[in-house]
């Protein structure tokens, strides 16, 4: 699993239960605290009516005919209380009153008790004791919102108890208050929640961006792609990045050289034994035609082989850079025009036409002049040097948006297939059927470094006329600007 995905899972995790147990916790509370806050005036309103129903005892005896009554017209009162977002139109609290031996004489919730032994139910059995009478039953066993509470006073004649009096309401009088309450938590929390994730969102995301610049800049150097170090701006993650950054360097500093001394020991191999071998055949007795024969050959390789150590030392300068340390405002079109113009011997020499499709549009890049001056004169090198005598070169500029191609097209023998993936790769090179020889294979790999440092890219395929096309694709802004 990506580090990502686990952490954002264990937050939503940790953050879901932590939610989850608080809102129940509150939940479980909010109905325990209006169970109470139900218990407490029923408590005062037990002894008030009790009370109140004493001074209607008359010779040790209950009536309660004026209290019935009374019961009777305050259930009758039409009114309408809007108590925050409830709206309570009745009555729901109700009194049953016992005689001394526990039986029901009077029941204000339409006479259903009336008659019955309530001697042995909590409220009336405690209140007789001289207890705190109280019981809670449910109408529905299973289902704690129908429990109904019950509070009993005892009633006193003379100091003698002569009955009770019990008060009590069902739950499902307070459970609108409890649920506007359990709303407006589910609510709140449901806010919280929200904001905690996109809090925690943004948490993750500073903590992993940095991460995840760093992994990429990774696996770019591991593809090989020049890549320059990302930004992190944070303390830690940024001592870490500096530091692989320059265990980058040394490590690729040792394999570079390694490699480069390799590569350069193998091709100097082939031109260092041709040089051994003319020198050694090369006699003052020699016939002077084939001495210069032999003089020409000397020569040839020794230039290859400069040539050669030359075209390494700047593919290794660009290799070696991840940014450009040098920008310019350049105008492609003349700068292709003066390589062309450097490049016409090669070109007389040959008889190749240069065509160039004209533009009134200003083709400008910015980057570093010398290295563009390089690759586009190894790009035209590679175009001629494919090309047979009296042969064609076309050369456009075009612009679409923001990105600028530079096409070169040349008619020689073209790319075999083998060879399309590979052109690029450095040391490869294709013998070239006009001359006979294998070039170094620098030359574009110095083009593709170069681009790459510009943000841009190199192209090299066969076009439908025949012969290779090279294009040099310019994508905008240079990377690291």
């Amino acid at each position: 699993m990506r580090i990502t995905l686990l952490i954002v899972a264990g937050f939503l995790a940790i953050a879901g239960s932590g939610f989850f147990w608080l809102m129940k916790t509150i939940s479980d509370d909010i109905e325990r605290q209006y169970s109470q806050a139900s218990e407490e005036p029923l408590v005062d309103f037990a002894h008030l009516f009790a009370a109140l129903l004493e001074q209607d005892i008359s010779g040790g005896k209950i009536d309660v005919t004026d209290f019935r009554s009374g019961f009777t017209n305050a259930y009758r009162r039409e009114f309408l209380a809007k108590i925050y977002q409830i709206r309570k139109t009745e009555i729901h609290t109700h009194v049953y009153v016992t005689d001394e031996t526990g039986t029901v004489i009077f029941d204000s919730d339409d006479g259903k008790r009336e008659g019955e032994d309530y001697s042995k139910y909590n409220d009336v059995y405690l209140a007789r004791a001289g207890d705190y009478g109280v019981r809670s039953t449910r109408t529905d066993p299973k289902d704690s919102r129908t429990s109904v509470f019950y509070i009993a006073a005892p009633l006193y004649s003379q100091e003698k108890l002569i009955g009770t009096l019990t008060v009590f309401r069902p739950e499902t009088a307070m459970a609108p208050f409890a649920e506007e309450s359990r709303n407006l938590v589910f609510r709140a929390s449901l806010i919280t929640a929200g904001l905690v994730f996109f809090l925690g969102s943004i948490w993750a995301y500073l903590v992993l961006h940095p991460i995840r610049k760093l992994t990429k800049h990774a696996q770019r150097i591991t593809e090989g792609k020049q890549a320059t170090l990302p930004p992190t701006g944070m303390g830690e993650l940024r001592v870490l990045s500096i530091a692989l950054e320059n265990m980058r360097k040394e490590i690729e500093g040792k394999h570079y050289v390694e490699n480069y001394v390799q590569a350069l020991t193998h091709e100097l191999k082939s031109p260092l034994a041709a040089i051994r071998g003319a020198a050694e055949l090369i006699d003052e007795k020699m016939p002077e035609e084939k001495r210069r024969r032999f003089l020409q050959n000397i020569l040839t390789e020794t230039d290859r082989s400069e040539n050669m150590v030359r075209r390494l030392v700047q593919l290794a300068s660009v290799e070696s850079r991840t940014q450009l340390e040098k920008r310019e405002i350049i105008d492609l079109g003349n700068l292709v025009t003066e390589e062309i113009a450097g490049l016409s011997a090669s070109i007389e020499t040959k008889k190749i036409e240069v065509g160039r499709e004209t533009t009134d549009q200003a083709m400008i890049v910015e980057g570093d002049p010398l290295m563009l001056r390089i690759a586009i004169r190894n790009a035209l090198t590679n175009a001629i040097d494919f090309s047979p005598e009296n042969g064609e070169i076309a050369i456009s500029l075009s612009k679409e948006k923001a990105q600028i191609n530079l096409s070169i097209k040349d008619d020689g023998p073209g790319i075999p297939d083998y060879a399309g993936d590979r052109v690029f790769d450095r040391f490869y090179s294709l013998k070239n059927e006009i001359t006979g020889r294998k070039g170094s294979g620098i030359g574009l790999s110095f083009v593709r470094a170069t681009m790459q440092l510009h943000n841009g890219r190199a192209e090299l395929a066969n076009h439908e006329g025949g012969g290779a096309e090279m294009i040099l694709i310019f994508c905008g802004d240079t990377p690291g600007k």
